[in-house]
């Protein structure tokens, strides 16, 4: 069994194995590990990100794009994604779902059970988070 990475070398690697999950236009992306505990993925602004967290409180990983700007940003862009949802999940499944989060937070995300922090599941999470930028990304640059 290979060995468990610490979580901050699980998102660096993340990070290192997202390029090869996104087409070439979108691989010219803002990554940073914050505080050794999650990864964040920006084109713009970094108020607006995608993010992967293990969260071993919970027992569950995040993957998904979220809004943390001012109010009224964050829920315009949560609420353009509304607009086309049914599209959004049928290219990205139903396991993702829109969340308000705070009062001026939301975002779009799942969550997987949090198991062994190893190069097979960076690369399924690399992997996922490739697909959802691939789908996302676009959409969003449309509603800014």
């Amino acid at each position: 069994m290979p060995p468990e990475l610490r979580q901050r070398e699980f998102l660096t690697l993340v990070a290192q194995l997202l390029p090869q999950h996104l087409p070439e236009p979108l691989r010219a992306f803002n990554g940073r590990v914050e505080g050794g505990m999650m990864l964040k993925v920006f084109y713009h602004s970094p108020r607006i990100h995608y993010e992967v967290h293990p969260l071993r409180k919970t027992g569950r990983i995040e993957i998904g794009l979220h809004f943390e700007a001012e109010r009224e940003t964050s829920y315009r862009l949560l609420a353009r994604f509304a607009e086309c949802f049914v599209e959004v999940q049928a290219a990205l499944g139903p396991s993702v779902e829109p969340e308000e989060w705070t009062n001026s937070w939301t975002r779009l995300h799942e969550t997987w059970p949090l198991t062994r922090l190893d190069d097979a599941l960076a690369q399924k999470v690399a992997a996922r988070l490739g697909q959802m930028i691939s789908v996302l990304q676009p959409m969003l640059e449309c509603a800014r």
